[in-house]
């Protein structure tokens, strides 16, 4: 407690490590609060599914850290976006969930979005970026705004995890 009181940043694995045992803690207070007679033997049938979930959080909550630490907020919108999907999918599998045409669409359309947004980032001049922007009337940028995120003239730089390998 006294890291977190003095101000001090933490990495995104260690605030999850302090965070967690709370978590835990306030949602059995709450839980056994609302307690039925059944709960504990429906708890005892279903504890493998509820561990199995609970993995698959941490697993995601680990992911997440390391994305947002290796990539940028980017990175953590598509790994959102790949956790939304997976959902969909796993209870379409698992539990026969019926998947709209409406849904689908939403999904190609929101990856579609984030990987134009990609391309335009990563090639700025390009004809459809040019294309999109005269289409929506906006400005051309300055050369400080249009610069590539991803020069073309720059040396073969390994990135921060390839350093570390």
């Amino acid at each position: 407690g006294e890291i977190l009181l003095n101000g001090k940043k933490l990495d995104p694995l260690t605030y999850n490590m302090f965070l967690a045992p709370i978590c835990l803690v306030v949602l059995v207070i709450a839980n056994a609060v609302g307690w039925s007679e059944g709960t504990l033997h429906d708890f005892r049938m279903w504890w493998p599914y509820i561990m199995a979930n609970a993995c698959v959080a941490f697993g995601l909550n680990v992911m997440t850290a390391a994305v947002i630490k290796e990539c940028s907020a980017v990175g953590f919108v598509l790994t959102g976006l790949i956790k939304d999907i997976a959902i969909v999918v796993f209870s379409a599998c698992a539990f026969h969930e019926h998947v709209t045409r409406q849904q689908a669409l939403a999904f190609v359309v929101t990856v579609t979005g984030v990987f134009f947004w990609s391309y335009m980032k990563i090639y700025p001049s390009a004809l459809p970026v040019q294309m999109l922007e005269r289409g929506l009337g906006s400005t051309p940028g300055t050369d400080a705004e249009k610069a590539a995120l991803l020069p073309k003239d720059a040396p073969d730089q390994p990135s921060t995890a390839e350093k570390r390998v």
